[in-house]
């Protein structure tokens, strides 16, 4: 008989929008969803809102992804909040976002392991420096999952993608 948690991550893939790296960058047990640069709704300070859902199908906790591109310095800047709106339950959380051009390459990854406490919203703000320029971005990968504290495996992928990327 399956655990709760194993049905929960069952569901939550049987949802999941399909990314073509995932499997390759051994990114395991997350939620995908894919969108087009296209989609990106613009909001305050040169940031684009992006991607909007919950880490937990079951419960009221949320994240947001947002990016800034710098043309000049070939910087994105990813934005995520997670809003925990469950006042009795608190998550470490993993995201991931995968930005590919055009062709479906990827070409830069950021990764986070963020602790959500019981009824808080937290946002955080960190740059990668792409090695080809931020306009060949035209799509992004976000994965999401509830994590352990060291996610060791995830965290491995992740230095292991930046140096295959030559990502700063």
């Amino acid at each position: 008989m399956p655990t709760l948690k194993e049905l929960s991550i069952a569901l939550g893939l049987l949802s999941s929008d399909h990314n073509p790296a995932a499997e390759v960058d051994g990114w395991k047990n997350y939620v995908w969803r894919v969108r087009n640069i296209a989609d990106c709704r613009p909001v305050q300070n040169g940031y684009c809102d992006i991607i909007s859902d919950r880490w937990d199908w079951k419960r009221q906790q949320f994240y947001q992804i947002a990016y800034r591109a710098d043309s000049v310095s070939s910087t994105i800047t990813t934005r995520i909040t997670l809003r925990n709106e469950d006042s009795s339950d608190d998550d470490q959380v993993c995201i991931v976002v995968s930005y590919f051009d055009a062709m479906g390459d990827e070409i830069g990854v950021f990764f986070a392991n963020w602790r959500a406490l019981p009824g808080r919203a937290y946002t955080r703000e960190a740059p990668i420096i792409l090695s080809r320029p931020v306009s060949d971005v035209a799509s992004l990968a976000a994965g999401s999952k509830q994590c352990d504290a060291k996610a060791t495996i995830d965290a491995q992928n992740y230095y292991r993608m930046r140096l295959a990327l030559k990502q700063k």
